[in-house]
């Protein structure tokens, strides 16, 4: 089993992290980075070949544990995409508003740049728009809380009650290779005990 932290390091947001097992890779989360200072890792292709992925697992739907997947799915991935049936509806309203207010904000750094007469650090076009969603959303798929789902080849995923929002989940993975049980929790984001 292999870890790669693809986001959320050394920073708070764009959560998105590749586990690879038995020939197979499974990200969890993709998430947008929010950070003013590291916006421009947006736009940057991610390291590892979107279409060599078998899965997508989602830990919850705050814009920075999904708010790329329409870029990554833009890029080449189509498996997969698994998170709470909640989450899965979150996610439609999510990522269309996030696809919205990019198109909008393009559109007004624009016009601000092209009158001031500059030009951006970061691309003026969006990085996906509402028809991406809608070719998204039809990969997403709902799964219960504490049913053990198959993802791949010896990967298996549980999604626990994270308590943080609507549908929000740690993930437990159960990785079986080479006659070894390993097991891996993504906490996401976690909710105060007792505040639901």
């Amino acid at each position: 089993m292999h870890l790669t932290f693809l986001g959320a390091n050394r920073q708070v947001t764009g959560s998105r992290y590749c586990l690879e097992a038995n020939g197979n890779r499974v990200l969890i989360d993709c998430g947008l980075v929010q950070e003013r200072k590291f916006l421009e890792r947006n736009w940057k292709q991610c390291a590892i070949d979107p279409n060599s992925f078998n899965a997508l697992l989602v830990t919850h739907a705050h814009i920075d544990h999904i708010g790329l997947i329409p870029k990554f799915v833009k890029d080449g991935f189509d498996s997969p995409i698994y998170a709470t049936h909640p989450t899965v509806a979150l996610a439609d309203v999510m990522l269309r508003d996030s696809a919205k207010i990019q198109t909008e904000d393009a559109a007004y750094k624009k016009r601000r740049h092209r009158k001031e007469g500059r030009r951006s650090r970061h691309p003026e076009t969006p990085l996906y728009v509402v028809d991406d969603v809608v070719k998204t959303m039809p990969l997403f798929h709902g799964v219960d809380y504490l049913e053990p789902t198959r993802i791949a080849d010896g990967i298996t995923a549980t999604w626990h009650d994270a308590g943080h929002i609507l549908g929000s989940a740690m993930i437990e993975i159960a990785v079986t290779e080479d006659g070894q049980r390993r097991t891996i929790v993504f906490s996401g984001d976690i909710g105060q005990p007792d505040k639901h």
